[in-house]
């Protein structure tokens, strides 16, 4: 817009990017974004856990995919 460059990125990336900023954003938020990207049909955890690794977040993410997978 206006010649200003947006950047677009897919689900995974921005799931990752809100677990990096969870200082800022509020946890029932954080929880309830990652719930509804598991309920999603578009779930990709293999893209999702290789963007944690490269972000350092897999300890982080590892409660949370813990809660909501089925045992």
């Amino acid at each position: 817009m206006f010649g200003h460059t947006v950047r677009v990125y897919d689900l995974e990336r921005t799931i990752c990017d809100l677990f990096r900023s969870r200082s800022i954003v509020d946890p029932q938020d954080l929880q309830s974004a990652f719930q509804n990207y598991m309920r999603s049909a578009h779930t990709d955890l293999v893209k999702l856990m290789n963007y944690a690794r490269e972000f350092r977040l897999v300890n982080v993410m590892r409660p949370y995919l813990e809660a909501v997978m089925p045992a």
